[in-house]
């Protein structure tokens, strides 16, 4: 949309000042990185998950774009007789979608965060390895270490002096949530 923001007062008649006003960006659905549920009166499941770049559904249409774009410059390519370049594309495709079906595959990755009367359980799940943690309850602590100019923040539970990080694939702001849910729990 194109506006004529001309001042009236302006002594140059032919000055035009033009203002450009674009539509509102894609909203994206509101992702939730932290979810908290009651499973019995006494016992919490917290879900976190990481940010994800992009949706599944929005990589399959990015790529598929990618491809259509791909396969005009090769039919483009062919006309010329420039056949020795079209391979190359196809094999940019491929690693293209190996790349974004692992990026995609990533961030299905999830930590589970269960709190009963009696122990912590963490579960961090990577598509189907699960490695779990347990520590008794009155013996174990969280604790956040703010972030800094140069690292981000985090959260550890300690046991016998190793610590075991939380909610280290997520932003500072929800980690910061996820410490203040911990806390109250």
């Amino acid at each position: 949309e194109l506006v004529d923001a001309r001042d009236s007062k302006s002594r140059a008649g032919n000055s035009v000042r033009v203002r450009f006003s674009l539509s509102a960006p894609l909203r994206v659905k509101n992702l939730i990185m932290i979810e908290h549920k009651l499973v019995k009166p006494e016992t919490h499941e917290i879900i976190v998950r990481p940010n994800p770049a992009m949706s599944w559904s929005l990589i399959k249409k990015i790529y598929l774009c990618f491809v259509i774009l791909i396969l005009i410059i090769a039919i483009v390519l062919s006309y010329i007789n420039l056949y020795l370049a079209i391979p190359f594309y196809g094999v940019e495709t491929i690693f293209l979608g190996y790349a974004l079906y692992i990026t995609a595959l990533k961030s299905t990755f999830y930590e589970k965060i269960i709190v009963s009367p009696t122990e912590i359980e963490i579960s961090f799940v990577q598509g189907k390895k699960i490695s779990n943690v347990k520590f008794i309850r009155e013996w174990a602590k969280f604790y956040f270490t703010p972030p800094t100019n140069l690292k981000h923040s985090e959260i550890y539970i300690s046991r016998s002096g190793t610590k075991t990080f939380i909610g280290s694939k997520i932003n500072d702001e929800d980690r910061k949530k996820l410490f203040n849910l911990l806390k109250t729990i």
